[in-house]
């Protein structure tokens, strides 16, 4: 049995399914309650990303939502996805995985989501979450800098660029702290990602 972790209505957006029917086969169930045993998780919230719940078997597959960790500080039989607003909606998935049995089950449950498994390098932010930070916290630059307003620079990143939202309209949907903290740890290992001022006064 394959288990999706929280609420249908909210997996079912992020995920942007439209036929409801794609999730056949797999059971819902809420993180509030325990566990049923499965042989595959998908977490899209991270919740259970650095501790499983007691009575969930060894031996399953954990999908995560973990844009803030690489593979080597998750549990074993883990694999890495970035499930923030925008990113799990599009039919390419950005995914860690490793060895012959991860590449198999993420094949397997891809498909069953119509998704496309895209394997990148294991590395903090994985590669759309960073190159979405930098520019978000260039956006705080200008804004501290006082060059332009938040509205602005939104409207200018969605025609300019055609970005579905602004960066700071994104940046609202992802969550200011989850945001903040994967920048955090991209900035430990380059420079380039040390937080503007502005963002740490909103965090």
């Amino acid at each position: 049995m394959w288990v999706l972790v929280g609420d249908k209505k909210d997996i079912t957006k992020r995920l942007g399914l439209e036929e409801t029917n794609t999730l056949a086969g797999w059971q819902v169930a809420t993180a509030e309650e325990p566990m049923p045993p499965a042989t595959v998780y998908l977490d899209l919230s991270g919740r259970f990303a650095r501790e499983r719940p007691a009575n969930t078997p060894s031996d399953a597959w954990w999908f995560v939502h973990a844009p803030g960790h690489t593979l080597a500080e998750l549990p074993e039989r883990s694999i890495r996805l970035n499930a923030w607003p925008g990113f799990a909606s599009g039919k390419d998935w950005e995914m860690v995985w490793e060895g012959p049995e991860a590449a198999g089950i993420t094949e397997e449950v891809c498909a069953s989501l119509q998704k496309n498994p895209i394997g990148v390098p294991d590395r903090i932010g994985l590669v759309g979450a960073g190159i979405f930070l930098s520019i978000l916290n260039e956006a705080f630059l200008l804004l501290g800098e006082g060059s332009a307003n938040r509205q602005d620079i939104d409207q200018a990143m969605k025609l300019g660029t055609n970005y579905p939202f602004g960066p700071f309209e994104w940046g609202e949907k992802i969550g200011w702290k989850e945001a903040y903290s994967v920048l955090q740890r991209l900035a430990e290992t380059d420079s380039r990602y040390e937080p503007a001022t502005a963002w740490e006064k909103v965090v």
